[in-house]
């Protein structure tokens, strides 16, 4: 019976993993709440050459230290022909600064050009395998999972970077080379979604 139970809790943790190297951008035509009360698609949110998908929070220090470094990397690959989207997979009735009004004005305030669309049941987070803020996922021309991680090696700071993984995978990506690092682990506060 243990043993039974073991191999369940194994297999229920495999299907929690979410998506890997190599795998199609879930969800990409599920119509997304935006926070500007529109809707959206991942989908449409891509660009020729990609879709970076960064799951975020309005209320974690480690996005605010991001934040700047994120809006700076739009702002040089939008051009390029990659998409970028802030998803707030976290639940607005446990904080009012997760609420659309606050996603609009944290992402207007910091310069994030981008379309920021709502998950609070954690439904898209669930399907990517997201379970912190901020988490990056970048898909090529295809919609296929080529990063996932942190933004890049300094969360506390962005004098100290010395590898810029998300901008190297998107460099190489875009000059149709093997993404040299596909997997670093993310950094950053827990994602609080509903729990009904």
């Amino acid at each position: 019976m243990l043993r039974l139970l073991l191999v369940l809790l194994l297999a229920s943790g495999a299907s929690a993993q979410g998506i890997t190297y190599g795998d199609a951008l879930p969800m990409a035509d599920a119509a997304l709440a935006s926070a500007d009360g529109s809707q959206t698609t991942l989908s449409a949110s891509a660009g020729a050459a990609g879709l970076v998908v960064v799951f975020w929070s309005n209320a974690c220090p480690w996005t605010d230290r991001y934040a700047p470094r994120l809006a700076d990397l739009a702002e040089r690959y939008t051009p390029a022909g990659i998409g970028f989207v802030l998803v707030n997979a976290n639940d607005p009735a446990q904080s009012d600064r997760e609420s659309a009004t606050a996603s609009r004005e944290y992402a207007t305030g910091a310069g994030l050009v981008m379309p920021s669309l709502a998950d609070p049941s954690g439904a898209l987070a669930s399907a990517f395998g997201a379970t912190s803020a901020p988490h990056v996922f970048f898909f090529d021309a295809g919609r296929v999972l080529r990063y996932d991680g942190t933004l890049d090696d300094s969360p506390a700071s962005a004098d100290r970077v010395r590898v810029p993984y998300l901008a190297q995978a998107m460099d190489q990506s875009v000059a149709g080379l093997p993404i040299e690092v596909q997997r670093t682990q993310a950094f950053g506060c827990a994602l609080k979604q509903t729990t009904d």
